[in-house]
């Protein structure tokens, strides 16, 4: 990794710490207006009066929009001034004549705002709220710039314009509001523009300035690999009508809204509705993660999620939680689950076992998502949640002593190896690569586990990402886990969830120790009608036809930290596809370490393992042989070129990461998480 991206990646992460510092303390609302199109959630899902949406606050437009339709809406959000700014607009709809809201919330006439606020708003307001707009209404000078977004918003349209002189961009929208006038400047000042757009995709991409558009870098992140994300921005919001339609830029680069070009809310013919709906009691506001309001009303049930982009910034664990518990929640007849995303594809592996549909998105008026998605969700695919242990009371963590200990052994295990695989050998019999196996893993079996907690971890990562699914044709799913061990990598699925989901689960392994230690695990979680240990070398076709399901019977095979460690990779790798079902019914997934990030992480440059540079390469190489030490081969790109054309690699996008090893924090190798269906 290089000086500038190290910079850059500091930048973002002190980024990331402001903004949610700001959302985590309530102390301001990040958006004044929310940035999602709303005749995209028509499009897509069509809201309507027999409708229960689910929703993310934000600054309330797409609520009042499902609001207007008759829709039942619970709109939630983690930062309370978002709560605040939605209930402020909801107080002012069922208190206020049509001639005071508009006058307020799209004239910017603050100063009706505070004269109506202690008589009409104030004593509606819930005890949190007032709070905050006891504190804030006093300082409030113009909605249209208030909050960070809209700070954001008055940077750019009244300072950045003025400075790169780009004034004529007011001029021709607001006071001509000729969007002929407009076009035709564009193509006038051509360089001006060009400059522009370079000097915000600086600003937004490694200036730090997407936090004040509430934008984290988990998200940005998704489209750092293209090149200058802004230049497109710009031409889809020249594609769409600015003056008269295109609200979410007209209200920025004129400070206020026109009776034309406004959010629906803010339209007369609009407003009884919206009251109406309020006055029945239809909208409920809830301070919190989506999670934390499914977990608060059971008797919920939603037709519609609507997620706006946030998924963007969820790792797969907390996108398979929040998922789980839509599905507890969701109306007999199914879940429409609806969102938007930075990324061209489905960006997270539970998402990609919804199979949605990308909902056609040309002339969208935010025009800075890149695709957009909605899926049914009708119980055909299974998010549980996941769990850490099946014991009650699970192993302590690994002690410093533990850790120095097990370390030792390992670095000690290429010296002492040839007198410990021989005592193996004259003990079980054992073939080559599982006499070495075992060898290295008797003397270590009962700190095994505690150990690599603190080393594999990816391996949560993919319990996250695994599809629980009903097969095509009926039954329960087949389960092979190779190099399975312990039986420690099944143990972050439920007990309840493998009962209910999996016919056979089989663990196979070449050391007898660890198999030792997963067979008495499964029998303590009263497992052992459903998950067999096997030991069965799987690079050997032989074995594996005798002792393994039948060829085309498997929806899983998985490979935990074990193909980096299996000598013939490619045949291991071969006979986990015979086991897969076909056509998409057979899962492959590896968490494991690689040699580098790969292009995701490299945000689409170097070669395929994201190598950019020649430091990047030295640090790869020293990790590779330091691994390389005790028969761990960090796997590459190239490495699954043999069983492209039978398993979709680009399917379901991949988790790179880097994290330290155990006692040695020079040490941070990249772990990885990949899911291949069959094709």
């Amino acid at each position: 990794m290089g000086p500038i991206k190290v910079l850059t990646r500091a930048v973002h992460k002190v980024a990331d710490m402001t903004m949610f510092l700001v959302v985590g303390n309530d102390y301001t609302y990040i958006y004044n207006v929310s940035w999602e199109d709303p005749k995209l959630d028509h499009q897509a899902f069509k809201p309507g009066p027999n409708d229960n949406i689910i929703t993310i606050a934000s600054a309330g437009c797409n609520v009042f929009d499902y609001l207007i339709e008759g829709s039942r809406v619970t709109a939630v959000d983690l930062n309370a001034a978002q709560i605040a700014l939605t209930e402020l607009k909801a107080i002012a709809v069922q208190k206020l004549s049509f001639e005071h809201f508009f006058d307020i919330f799209a004239k910017n006439k603050v100063n009706l705002l505070k004269a109506k606020y202690e008589s009409d708003i104030r004593p509606l307001l819930t005890k949190r709220s007032q709070q905050f707009w006891d504190k804030h209404i006093r300082t409030l000078k113009n909605i249209m710039y208030s909050g960070t977004s809209g700070m954001l918003a008055y940077i750019v349209c009244r300072m950045l314009f003025g400075v790169i002189g780009l004034g004529w961009i007011r001029h021709t929208v607001v006071e001509r509001q000729s969007d002929e006038e407009f076009h035709a400047a564009v193509k006038r000042n051509g360089w001006r523009l060009n400059f522009f757009c370079h000097v915000i995709d600086y600003l937004i991409s490694s200036a730090g300035f997407a936090m004040l558009a509430g934008v984290p870098s988990r998200q940005l992140e998704l489209g750092l690999h293209r090149n200058n994300n802004f230049q497109t921005v710009f031409e889809r919001i020249c594609s769409t009508d600015i003056v008269h339609d295109n609200y979410f830029y007209y209200g920025y680069i004129a400070g206020e809204y026109s009776a034309l070009c406004c959010p629906r809310y803010l339209k007369r013919e609009n407003y009884d509705a919206l009251r109406r709906s309020l006055n029945e009691k239809k909208l409920t506001l809830f301070e919190g993660t989506l999670v934390d309001a499914l977990k608060a009303d059971e008797k919920q049930k939603y037709t519609v999620a609507s997620l706006l982009d946030h998924m963007d910034w969820m790792p797969p664990s907390m996108i398979n939680e929040e998922l789980s518990w839509l599905q507890k929640r969701m109306d007999p007849k199914g879940l429409t689950v609806f969102w938007r995303s930075y990324s061209e594809h489905v960006h997270s592996a539970p998402l990609k076992w919804l199979k949605p549909k990308q909902v056609p998105d040309e002339g969208d008026r935010v025009a800075m998502y890149w695709s957009t998605w909605v899926a049914k969700m009708d119980g055909s695919v299974r998010y549980d949640l996941r769990t850490t242990s099946w014991s009650k009371n699970p192993p302590k963590p690994a002690t410093l002593i533990d850790l120095i200990s097990t370390g030792f052994k390992i670095v000690t295990f290429p010296i002492m190896q040839s007198f410990a695989k021989k005592n193996v050998v004259a003990k079980h019999q054992l073939p080559e690569h599982a006499s070495k196996m075992e060898a290295f893993y008797e003397n270590q079996k009962d700190q095994y586990d505690s150990f690599r907690e603190q080393m594999l971890f990816a391996r949560p990562v993919l319990a996250e990402c695994l599809p629980i699914r009903r097969p095509a044709g009926g039954g329960k799913m087949v389960w092979v886990d190779v190099g399975g061990g312990t039986a420690r990598n099944l143990e972050f699925l439920t007990v309840e969830t493998i009962k209910e989901n999996f016919e056979k689960i089989i663990v196979v392994d070449v050391s007898l120790s660890l198999l030792e230690v997963a067979k008495k695990r499964v029998a303590a979680a009263g497992l052992t009608g459903i998950i067999e240990c096997i030991y069965c070398d799987f690079c050997d076709p032989q074995q594996v036809a005798q002792k393994l399901p039948k060829s085309g019977t498997c929806d899983l095979v998985t490979m935990s930290y074990s193909l980096s460690m299996i000598p013939d990779k490619a045949g291991a790798l071969q006979s986990a596809v015979k086991l897969l079902k076909p056509k998409g019914e057979g899962v492959l997934g590896v968490a494991d370490f690689f040699y580098g990030g790969g292009r995701r992480a490299s945000f689409g440059k170097g070669d395929r393992d994201g190598i950019t540079n020649i430091l990047t390469r030295g640090y790869c190489e020293f990790t590779r042989l330091w691994f390389k030490q005790d028969h761990v081969i960090l796997l590459t790109e190239a490495m699954f070129d043999g069983v492209r054309d039978k398993l979709d690699f680009d399917a379901v996008p991949q988790e790179r990461f880097r994290r330290r090893v155990p006692l040695l924090p020079l040490l941070r190798p990249w772990h990885g998480c990949l899911m291949a269906p069959t094709k």
